[in-house]
């Protein structure tokens, strides 16, 4: 009997312990989420921090983004501190721009509007290091264009605005698609400026060679103008040969996108009214009115 009792007892004992057991364990599993997020000096002390070591130490900060980023926990915020720090150390470490605009942005980091306008401020610094990668501007366009949000409109529009113009100078870039001109226009028309897209499309495709994408930007004019595409092709094909023969006959030794802003050099001997234009040079796209007669 007494060994019958002991038994029992010590059965009752494990199974109350697994009970109260799955309990702490439903209860801790209720408990909200803590996120513990990586470390990294900031901007200003990290220079100090590497103790004059700082490629060694952007070195391994980068490491440990790229561990970081793309895990179950990870946050835009725990991912911009790292990117700042590492650029404030190497400025020339061209891999961490890229990788920040796209990082920051990532679905499920929950970047807040501050982290997203981050990632823009790292990307025009790498833009000013890089001028020739068009990933920098082409993501600072989609951050800017896509990512941001905003319940003022005309918020929303000036962003949109200046992701457009990261998009425009990202396609003038040797390597760059140029169908992201197709982007572009259609957000140009969007904020009312068709006349501008049309202007920018027709420019990028008189010097567009890759068939696709030449192809692309004549349906997206077509499709603004409202006209036949077919049409538009041969039309732009005529005037892109008339442009080659005239740039090659007269300034060859500039690319043809330099020829299209400076155009056939002027003669040995010409007057000054020569180079007045009906129109602002920087600024305004309209042409200026003359001015009222002076009175009698």
């Amino acid at each position: 009997m007494l060994r019958a009792a002991a038994v029992l007892a010590a059965l009752a004992s494990i199974l109350g312990a697994r009970t109260l057991g799955a309990h702490a364990n439903q209860t801790r599993a209720d408990w909200p989420k803590s996120i513990d997020l990586p470390f990294a000096p900031s901007a200003g002390s990290a220079p100090y921090v590497s103790l004059g070591y700082r490629e060694m130490l952007a070195d391994l900060l980068w490491i440990r983004a790229i561990g970081y980023v793309g895990g179950d926990d990870d946050r835009a915020a725990g991912t911009r501190a790292l990117v700042e720090a590492i650029v404030a150390l190497d400025p020339r470490f061209e891999r961490v721009y890229p990788f920040t605009g796209a990082a920051l942005s990532a679905m499920g980091t929950e970047p807040s509007q501050d982290d997203l306008l981050a990632s823009i401020r790292l990307l025009e610094r790498g833009m000013q290091e890089f001028p020739d990668n068009c990933k920098l501007p082409l993501l600072a366009g989609q951050v800017y264009t896509v990512e941001l949000e905003s319940d003022d409109p005309e918020q929303v529009a000036r962003w949109q605005l200046e992701g457009v113009r990261y998009l425009e100078r990202a396609v003038r870039i040797k390597g760059c698609p140029r169908d992201v001109a197709t982007v572009a226009a259609h957000l140009r028309t969007k904020l009312g400026q068709r006349d501008k897209a049309v202007r920018d499309l027709r420019e990028l495709i008189l010097y567009t060679d890759h068939p696709k994408q030449r192809q692309a930007l004549v349906e997206k004019l077509a499709e603004i103008e409202e006209g036949d595409a077919a049409a538009l092709a041969y039309e732009l094909e005529v005037e892109k040969q008339r442009l080659d023969a005239e740039w090659l006959a007269n300034r060859p030794e500039v690319p043809p996108t330099m020829y299209l802003l400076l155009g056939p050099p002027l003669s040995p001997s010409f007057r000054l009214e020569d180079l007045a234009v009906d129109r602002d040079l920087i600024g305004s796209e309209a042409p200026i009115e003359p001015l009222p007669p002076l009175p009698d």
